[in-house]
């Protein structure tokens, strides 16, 4: 769900949209890292893989990887520049 608004917010360029989108995919980024971690500390609380379970490795570290370049995506200047003006 969270990559569905993200992706709606980036056909809306705005600056609201860009502020829910970084928003979302830094959620989306703390869960993963939050839950590989514990899923590697604790694996007791997982005792069935998760999609974020050790960053998603059993997803091709899709999970860990999404977020990260979409945030980067964001933080371009020229991004940065095509939300504030509105598209």
């Amino acid at each position: 769900m969270i990559y569905l608004v993200a992706a709606l917010c980036f056909t809306r360029p705005s600056g609201r949209s860009w502020r829910a989108a970084t928003v979302l995919l830094a959620v989306e980024l703390a869960g993963v890292i939050g839950v590989g971690v514990l899923s590697l500390v604790r694996d007791d609380l997982f005792p069935e893989p998760t999609v974020w379970s050790d960053f998603g490795v059993g997803y091709g570290f899709v999970p860990l990887v999404l977020p990260v370049l979409g945030l980067l995506w964001l933080a371009r200047p020229a991004t940065r520049a095509q939300f504030a003006a509105g598209g």
